[in-house]
């Protein structure tokens, strides 16, 4: 699985330690953009597998990517 973090996403670096540290078997990438900018500023965002998901907080972001990685 293919996990993309924009960097300039304020704190998204929480999640990306935990998928990191949860998951070591996803590629997970913090990039410049991942084409969401109007959501960047107001939500936290990632893309897993190509498709956009968006959070309120870092513990939901997280229960999502654990919801796709149960698909796997």
């Amino acid at each position: 699985m293919k996990i993309s973090f924009c960097k300039h996403n304020d704190g998204i670096g929480e999640v990306v330690e935990a998928v990191r540290n949860e998951y070591p078997e996803c590629t997970v990438t913090l990039n410049k953009c991942i084409g969401a900018c109007d959501k960047c500023g107001n939500t936290l965002i990632a893309r897993i597998n190509g498709e956009l998901v968006e959070a309120e907080d870092c513990e939901i972001l997280l229960d999502i990517i654990g919801e796709y990685m149960e698909l796997e």
